[in-house]
C-alpha cells in the first residue's frame, strides 16, 4: 500500500515526489510468526536520478532498530542496539558505533594469509567518527543504556542509515539526522557527487544535520573562499532537510514507541542548591588564569560538593557532578557576555601567544617546536623515495599515499598516566584532519617527487592540538626546503551557550582559539586551517541541537582574522621555505624503460636489481609496472651512474652486476640469453617462482642450462592473471600461497615480445572440469628439454 504523500513543489515551482512510504504486508504472510511487516522508503532526491531506499522489518529484527539503505547498487546495512539495563555508574553517553566495509560487496576477497575482514582500516575508522558525532547530542541526556556500486562514497549514506536505524528504534533519539556530500566541480556546486567528480573536485564536504540546524561538517578545500563555504553548507542542508522530513513520515509508519522510562528523573530543586553552593566558589576559580591552578581548583570544588550535598541527596552522585557542570557553563557564558573576557583573562578574538623554535633535532629531515599558549607540538618531516608511500586498501582498490602526517598524543601531555601504543580513534581522526589541511600546499609529484612523512608528537595540551599539529607541520616542511605552495595555519574556535539545549542563536558568544576547559564547558568546537585567501580544511563539532548559518558565517570571519595572526607569528620565525634541502635528505634521479625490459633490470629472482643497489651504493631502487624507475641515494655520482648502467643494460650492452668502478659494465659480455624451444601456447606449465611484485609474478616455465651457459625462459603473470578474484596485493597474495612453485598457461607473446601466462585461465580450466595436462619443468634440468 503506498500512503498517501503529498506532491511538493520546488523553489523553481516544479514538482516531484519528495518521499513514498510503502508498507508491504505480504512479509507478514511469509512470516507468520512476526506482527510487524516490512516498510519501505523511497526518498527522491531533486537533480538525482537514483532514489535513496531504506528498509526495515525484513532483515536484523531482532535489534532495536535495523534499516537497509541503498542507492544503485550500493547497500547497507545499520542497526542500532542497547542494553536492558541502565549503567548507573556513568555520568556520560556510552554511545560505540562501528562501521564496516566488507571486501566481499565488491566480488573481492583480502590478499595475503588472512582473508577474514577484521581490524578497521583507517579510513573506516574516520566514517565511525562522521557518525557518532551528528548522532550523540540528540539522544535524550541521561539514557545510559553489504554491496558497494563504487560510484559514490559511503559515508554520508552511512550516517543516515544509522539515524533511521536509532529513529525506529526506542532509543530516544530527539530528532531525525541526515548527511549529504558537496563538491566543487567546475566552479559550481555539486549535491552528493559521484567518485569520477570528487577527483575533479576542489571541495570536499561532508554535512550532517536535522531539519532545523547544522550538526557536524568536516571536509577539505583548495584554499576556497569563506562565502563559498557557507553557500556548499547550505546546499548541503537542503538536501538534509528534505531527508529528515522523510525519516519523520517513515518513523510514524514503522517507529518503535520511546522508551523514556530510564531516564532519570529531574530531582527538584538540586539545581538551585548547586548554585547557591557554588557559584562564588566557581567565579573565583575563573579568575584563576593558570591552568594547573584552576584544574586543581575544579577537582577540589567538585570534591567538595559532592560530599556537602552527600547526605542531602543521597544516591544521586550523577546528579550532583550534572548540576555542578551546569553551572561552570552557565558561569562561563555569564563572564564572556557581560565582560568580553575569558576564563583566563583573554578577549573573545584573542590568540595565546606563541613560540616557535626551528630545526629543533640535529638529524631530522625538517623540525619545529610550535607552542601556543599551554598546547605544544613537536613536528618532524622524513623524506624518502616511492617505496616510503602509505598503501591502503579500500572498496575503490589500492590506494599510495604519498603525503601523510601521524599525530601521537601521549598521556603525559596532559600531565596524566595511560596507555601508549597504537593510535586511537581520537589520533588518527586528528592526524587525519592536519593532513588534509596541509595537502593542497604541498607541490606537486613532478615538482618535488619525495614521499613525505609529517610526525605531531603533542608535548602539552589545553586546547586544540591538533591545529597545533597543522601549524608545526607547515614550519617543519618549510624547514626541511619543501617548496609549499604558501604557509598554512589553523585556529579552533568555540561557542558558549546560556542554554545548551536549543539551536545556536543571537545570544552565542564566539571565542577564538579555545581552551581545553572551554571545549569541555562550551557547545562547539570549530577548527578551520587554511592561508591568508581561503580554506584548506574545517572541522565542525557541536553539543546543542544544532548551529544556524548566521552563527556559522560569524565564526568562520573570527577564525579568518585568528589565522592571519597565526600566520604572521609563523612568518617571524621563517618567513619561507629553505632554498635546500638539508644532507641527511636521500636524492633522487628517475629514468623510463621499455615494460619489456622490466625482468632484465629485475633478473632472476630480484639478483639484477640487488645487485645494481649494492654495487652502486643505492638507499633504493624502486621499479614500476610502466617502466617508470626511481633510484635513491645520498651521492648524486652513484645515481648517475646506476642510471647509466640500467640504460645500458637494456640496450644490450650490459647485464652482469653493476661493479663499484661505476664504468656501466663496458667491457662485459652482452647478457645470454634463453635458446631453447619455444613454448607452446595454451599449454600449462609448472614453473618456478622467480620474482614476485605489486604488478604480478615472474615465472620460469623452462629451465636453463645446467652449466649456466643460456638462462631459463621467464613469463609475466601479471596481478589481473592471478586468480579469478582481484587480486589487491599481489606480494601478500603470492607470500600467503606459500609455495615456490606455480601451474601458469602460456597466453602467447605480446607485442613487445613479452611471454604472457595466467594462472587465471588454469583455475577457470579446473573450475569448468577442462582436462589440464601438465608440464612439470621444476624437475627438469636443461632448456634442451621441451
Amino acid at each position: 500500500r503506498q500512503s498517501n504523500t503529498p506532491m511538493m513543489e520546488t523553489q523553481q515551482q516544479q514538482h516531484y515526489q519528495k518521499y513514498q512510504v510503502l508498507d508491504r504486508s505480504v512479509w507478514s504472510r511469509i512470516l507468520p510468526d512476526l506482527d510487524d511487516a516490512v516498510h519501505t522508503l523511497t526518498i527522491h532526491l531533486p537533480h538525482e536520478e537514483t532514489p535513496l531506499i531504506i528498509q526495515t522489518g525484513k532483515i536484523g529484527r531482532q535489534a532495536a532498530g535495523a534499516v537497509t539503505l541503498s542507492r544503485g547498487e550500493t547497500m547497507i546495512y545499520a542497526t542500532a542496539s542497547r542494553d536492558n539495563d541502565p549503567k548507573e555508574s556513568i555520568d556520560f553517553l556510552p554511545l560505540s558505533v562501528e562501521y564496516q566495509e566488507r571486501m566481499s560487496s565488491v566480488g573481492q576477497t583480502k590478499g595475503g594469509f588472512l582473508k577474514r575482514d577484521g581490524r578497521p582500516a583507517e579510513h573506516e575508522i574516520l566514517t565511525c567518527r562522521l557518525i557518532d558525532r551528528p548522532i550523540r547530542p540528540l539522544i535524550a541526556n541521561g539514557w545510559r543504556h553489504l554491496s558497494y556500486d563504487n560510484i559514490r562514497t559511503c559515508d554520508t549514506l552511512a550516517i543516515i542509515a544509522n539515524s533511521a536505524a536509532l529513529w525506529i528504534s526506542d532509543v530516544p533519539l530527539k530528532k531525525p539526522v541526515a548527511a549529504a556530500t558537496v563538491g566543487y566541480v567546475d566552479d559550481k556546486l555539486v549535491l552528493n557527487p559521484t567518485n569520477a567528480q570528487m577527483e575533479k573536485s576542489r571541495l570536499n564536504l561532508s554535512i550532517a544535520g536535522t531539519k532545523d540546524a547544522v550538526l557536524m561538517i568536516e571536509g577539505a578545500a583548495d584554499f576556497l573562499p569563506e562565502d563559498l563555504m557557507i553557500e556548499a553548507v547550505n546546499l548541503g542542508h537542503s538536501s538534509v532537510k528534505l531527508i529528515c522530513e522523510a525519516l519523520e513520515e517513515f518513523g510514524k509508519v514503522a517507529g518503535k514507541e520511546k522508551n523514556y522510562s530510564t531516564l532519570p528523573e529531574e530531582v527538584e530543586g538540586l539545581q538551585e542548591t548547586v548554585d547557591a553552593l557554588m557559584a562564588e566558589k566557581v567565579d573565583y576559580c575563573y579568575t584563576l588564569t593558570n591552568k594547573a591552578e584552576q584544574s586543581a581548583e575544579m577537582s577540589k570544588m567538585s570534591k567538595f560538593v559532592k560530599e556537602e550535598l552527600a547526605e542531602q541527596y543521597p544516591e544521586q552522585k550523577n546528579a550532583i557532578a550534572a548540576a555542578y557542570k551546569d553551572l561552570l557553563s552557565r558561569k562561563m557564558f555569564e563572564l564572556a557576555k557581560n565582560t568580553g573576557k575569558r576564563v583566563d583573562g583573554r578577549d573573545l578574538d584573542q590568540v595565546r601567544r606563541i613560540d616557535i623554535e626551528t630545526s629543533l633535532l640535529p638529524r631530522a629531515h625538517g623540525s619545529a617546536l610550535f607552542t601556543r599558549g599551554e598546547t605544544q607540538s613537536i613536528a618532524t618531516v622524513t623524506l624518502g623515495d616511492a617505496s616510503m608511500q602509505q598503501k591502503l586498501d579500500k572498496l575503490d582498490g589500492t590506494e599510495s599515499k604519498r603525503f601523510y602526517l601521524q599525530y601521537t598524543f601521549p598521556p603525559s601531555c596532559v600531565g596524566e598516566t595511560g596507555r601508549v601504543g597504537a593510535p586511537g580513534r581520537r589520533e588518527i581522526g586528528h592526524g587525519n584532519l592536519a593532513e588534509r589541511a596541509l595537502v593542497p600546499a604541498l607541490p606537486s609529484e613532478k615538482e618535488f617527487p619525495y614521499s613525505i612523512r609529517v610526525e605531531s608528537l603533542i608535548t602539552e595540551s589545553h586546547g586544540s592540538s591538533s591545529m597545533a599539529s597543522v601549524c608545526g607541520g607547515c614550519l617543519c616542511l618549510m624547514d626541511a626546503g619543501v617548496p609549499i605552495k604558501r604557509p598554512v595555519s589553523g585556529i579552533a574556535m568555540g561557542m558558549l551557550l546560556g542554554d545548551k539545549g536549543t539551536v545556536s542563536d543571537d545570544n552565542a558568544v564566539i571565542v577564538s582559539d579555545i581552551l581545553g576547559v572551554e571545549d569541555a564547558l562550551g557547545t562547539m568546537d570549530f577548527k578551520v586551517a587554511g592561508d591568508r585567501e581561503g580554506i584548506t580544511t574545517f572541522q565542525l563539532d557541536i553539543k546543542c541541537e544544532g548551529l544556524s548559518l548566521d552563527t556559522m558565517a560569524k565564526a568562520l570571519e573570527q577564525a579568518r582574522k585568528g589565522r592571519l595572526h597565526i600566520l604572521d607569528e609563523m612568518a617571524k620565525a621563517l618567513p619561507e621555505a629553505r632554498s635546500e634541502l638539508p644532507g641527511m635528505v636521500p636524492k633522487l634521479g628517475s629514468t623510463k624503460i621499455e615494460e619489456s625490459s622490466i625482468g632484465k633490470v629485475i633478473g632472476p629472482g630480484g639478483k639484477q636489481i640487488r645487485a645494481i643497489i649494492e654495487d652502486f651504493e643505492l638507499t633504493n631502487m624502486d621499479v614500476q609496472e610502466d617502466g617508470s624507475i626511481q633510484i635513491s641515494a645520498m651521492n648524486t655520482t652513484k645515481i648517475a651512474l646506476a642510471i647509466d648502467f640500467i640504460e645500458n643494460l637494456v640496450a644490450g650492452g650490459g647485464g652482469g652486476r653493476g661493479g663499484r668502478r661505476g664504468d656501466g659494465g663496458a667491457g662485459k659480455e652482452p647478457r645470454p640469453q634463453y635458446t631453447g624451444p619455444p613454448p607452446e601456447v595454451g599449454q600449462v606449465y609448472k614453473g618456478k617462482i622467480i620474482s614476485t611484485h605489486n604488478f604480478g609474478v615472474f615465472v620460469e616455465i623452462i629451465p636453463g642450462a645446467e652449466d649456466g651457459s643460456s638462462p631459463g625462459l621467464e613469463g609475466l603473470v601479471h596481478v589481473s592473471e592471478v586468480h579469478t578474484e582481484r587480486v589487491r596485493n599481489c606480494e601478500a597474495f603470492v607470500a600467503g600461497m606459500r609455495t615456490e612453485v606455480m601451474e601458469v598457461k602460456v597466453l602467447g607473446y605480446n607485442d613487445k615480445g613479452k611471454l604472457q601466462l595466467s594462472r587465471k585461465a588454469v583455475l577457470l580450466d579446473k573450475k569448468e572440469g577442462v582436462k589440464v595436462e601438465l608440464v612439470d619443468t621444476t624437475k627438469i634440468n636443461g632448456n634442451s628439454a621441451g
